[in-house]
């Protein structure tokens, strides 16, 4: 669980990374700093879901090939008796999608069990959630289109089960990144997710606030510091003082003294033990 240290922490590394005073649009950075500041628990998420695609997914190949041995012997019949195209093509779609599946499920095996790939395992892994919501969607349609064909239902049941077995797969892997999902085999997944998509939002919520008010920022800053220019000021240093003052002009629910004491730990682990002092007695007198 991230913490509110957490969210001033990357985004002084935001500003700094950043470095306002380069002309650069910060917003044109945001991507590449997520991608760098969040890696090692991106890669960790991803292996995690790819783990539990793979577990999932144990016992498709048996299941799919009972759905082919049912629609051998069917598939032909349907078509012989030449008013039932419509449903041969449902099945046949569902096969297509089920034989696509397969192949994504043996990459992401292939790319899980190489140390080194050319292909990030976030794209197999998408790859199969991709592949599985078109299959449910097929799936959703063969059911109406036997509505078509009622006449065959009776005919279909074991193909139609055999469906419904490999649904449950489906239904599992859907569960490993629905939010609303109450499986609790992935709630762990599922938890990791929220929790860095939300520091990232907080996170730039928190910077976006910054940025918004940077000009007043500053105006306070130079009141209080000799012949102050943002550029005569450290660049993590500088970074610290405008989110501290953005939270004491801004945030009414944060106390200044927590602000204050917040932004003299950051500079003691990020910058120097002079600024921190220097930053304590600039936002003291603020």
């Amino acid at each position: 669980m991230y913490k509110r240290r957490d969210i001033r922490e990357a985004a002084v590394q935001f500003l700094y990374f950043a470095d306002l005073e380069s002309g650069s649009e910060p917003s044109c950075m945001e991507d590449a700093f997520w991608e760098m500041t969040q890696e090692q628990s991106l890669r960790s998420l991803e292996k995690a879901k790819a783990k539990a695609v793979l577990h999932v997914s144990q016992g498709r190949d048996s299941r799919l090939a009972k759905l082919n041995k049912h629609l051998e012997t069917l598939l032909p019949t349907l078509k012989a008796a030449g008013d039932c195209d419509k449903l041969v093509d449902a099945l046949n779609q569902i096969l297509a999608d089920e034989s696509r599946m397969n192949a994504a499920v043996d990459l992401l095996k292939a790319n899980q069990q190489k140390k080194n790939s050319e292909t990030p395992l976030e794209n197999n892994t998408q790859t199969v959630m991709a592949t599985n919501a078109s299959l449910i969607r097929r799936r959703h349609e063969l059911l109406e289109t036997l509505q078509d064909f009622p006449q065959k239902i009776q005919s279909l049941e074991p193909v139609t089960a055999a469906i419904n077995h490999l649904s449950r797969v489906s239904e599992r892997l859907t569960a490993i990144e629905d939010p609303a999902s109450t499986v609790g085999d992935f709630a762990h997944i599922r938890t990791s997710s929220a929790e860095i998509t939300s520091f990232r939002e907080e996170t730039q919520k928190l910077v976006n606030g910054i940025l918004n008010h940077k000009e007043s920022i500053d105006a306070s800053l130079a009141k209080v510091i000799e012949n102050y220019a943002p550029g005569r000021v450290a660049p993590v240093d500088r970074a610290i003082l405008r989110l501290a003052a953005f939270e004491i002009s801004q945030c009414e629910d944060i106390p200044k003294a927590v602000s204050i004491n917040e932004a003299v730990e950051i500079a003691k682990k990020f910058s120097t033990s002079e600024s921190s002092r220097f930053i304590n007695g600039v936002l003291d007198a603020i």
